[in-house]
């Protein structure tokens, strides 16, 4: 996690950062798994307006060179991605009884760590 701040036009989400700026597909996917789908449907309210907008920002960008606050932009934008299923398609949990077990999902290289 980080609590690096973000780009001044996306200041409102800046609550958002220290719990879901999240820097790799493990953490993520732990996240989903530990959070309430009340806490999940706060998080997801928070960004389904400001999704695309972050994407636009971000794509005008040279993904190999951001700065330090387009990273946590989109950081927190790829937590949203992987964790707004289970709200649009409304699941009542999100650590499912009969899922494949989270301590034996194994991630390599490209998804241990972001590449940026």
């Amino acid at each position: 996690m980080t609590t690096q701040m973000l780009p001044t036009e996306f200041k409102d989400l800046e609550p958002l950062v220290a719990e879901w700026a999240l820097t790799n597909e493990g953490d993520r996917l732990a996240k989903l798994v530990a959070t309430s789908i009340p806490d999940l449907r706060k998080f997801y309210d928070a960004m389904i307006g400001r999704a695309e907008a972050a994407r636009d920002y971000l794509s005008a960008l040279p993904i190999d060179a951001l700065p330090p606050e387009a990273k946590t932009l989109f950081h927190l934008l790829m937590t949203f991605v992987e964790t707004a299923h289970p709200i649009e398609l409304n699941w009542t949990t999100t650590d499912i009884d009969d899922a494949f077990p989270l301590s034996r999902v194994t991630f390599g290289p490209a998804s241990a760590t972001s590449p940026i």
